[in-house]
């Protein structure tokens, strides 16, 4: 699917011009969406630039993610799309640059796009201005991805918090965690934990971008307001990178700390069988003595021998429990 919107005034329009159609004369940014080969084939038409295949996109060199080809600036990064369900995924976006026009292909869609695009179709949106072209598109886009990956980090940290105050909130009249509540934590944990390393890529890919883009754009052609833009991008990108660390060493911290609460619980259990296995060794050891079936033992003729064996026992297994007591071993 191809869409291309137009410079009007301080807004843009899109339009959906066919592949064997003409490309609208004022068109700054063509997004290609799923696109077909046909499509494809068309946009080249258009902009004289090859347009990468999906496979070329899903390539992790630096030297395949950006690169300079015919003239036009390719530029490829990871961006986190369907964040707010259940599977979240992290894929590759390519961005070109050729002339004063921007090409986006992409075969997802991020919300960070569409928040974007909502923005910029609206008079007076102070995105777009009468001087705006490709790179100003670019830019933009830029800043609403990394908008996108602070909100998503607001509430990965609001869940972080949750899963702490459910382990470490808990008042001493509330019932302890138990297997099911281990198992539930360590799941949520462990997602959290995976989620942040999908953000943690996308973040490190658009980093890189800002980074390639800054050296890589001649400076006595980009206006100074973009020069002053793309700085800010940087600096965005790098404090969260740094709030992603601080987010990643929270979650290893639970995690630690559950695994801990863990090893505590089943200490606890393993010490109660091995007081019980230590109680019940005395009497377990009168029961056998009188138990065995000599002929000559005195005791077998006492009229008391019953009840002071009974007696032993119960005392070889009560005295040692008081003494584990007054150790504080119970």
């Amino acid at each position: 699917m191809i869409h291309a919107y137009c410079l009007q005034g301080d807004h843009l329009a899109v339009s959906s011009p066919e592949a064997a159609g003409a490309l609208p004369e004022n068109a700054i940014w063509i997004d290609l969406l799923n696109p077909t080969p046909e499509e494809d084939r068309a946009v080249e038409a258009w902009t004289k630039a090859p347009v990468p295949t999906r496979d070329d996109m899903r390539e992790i060199e630096e030297s395949s993610r950006f690169y300079s080809e015919d003239g036009a600036q390719y530029l490829t990064a990871p961006v986190l799309h369907a964040a707010d369900s259940e599977y979240p995924g992290v894929s590759p976006v390519t961005f070109i640059l050729t002339g004063s026009k921007l090409v986006t292909v992409r075969y997802t869609e991020p919300k960070s796009f569409g928040l974007y695009i909502a923005r910029a179709l609206k008079p007076g949106n102070s995105l777009i201005g009468p001087r705006c072209d490709g790179l100003g598109i670019f830019l933009g886009l830029l800043e609403a991805i990394i908008d996108r990956l602070a909100d998503i980090l607001e509430n990965v940290a609001l869940g972080i918090d949750r899963s702490s105050a459910d382990i470490f909130g808990r008042s001493p009249e509330t019932k302890p965690m138990g297997t099911a509540d281990f198992r539930e934590s360590l799941t949520r944990i462990g997602r959290q934990g995976e989620f942040l390393s999908k953000v943690r890529e996308s973040l490190a890919g658009v980093s890189r971008l800002l980074v390639y883009l800054s050296t890589s754009l001649k400076q006595d052609t980009v206006r100074k307001d973009a020069r002053t833009w793309l700085r800010s991008l940087e600096r965005d990108a790098q404090s969260l990178t740094t709030y992603v660390d601080y987010l990643s060493n929270r979650i290893t911290f639970l995690l630690d700390t559950l695994v801990g609460l863990i090893s505590i619980e089943q200490n606890a259990i393993i010490k109660i069988f091995s007081v019980a296995a230590v109680g019940f060794m005395p009497p377990t050891l009168v029961a056998s003595i009188y138990g065995m079936n000599f002929h000559r033992m005195p005791e077998l003729s006492w009229s008391f021998g019953y009840p002071m064996a009974i007696g032993i026992m119960v005392l070889s297994a009560v005295l040692p429990l008081i003494y584990f007591r007054r150790k504080g071993w119970l």
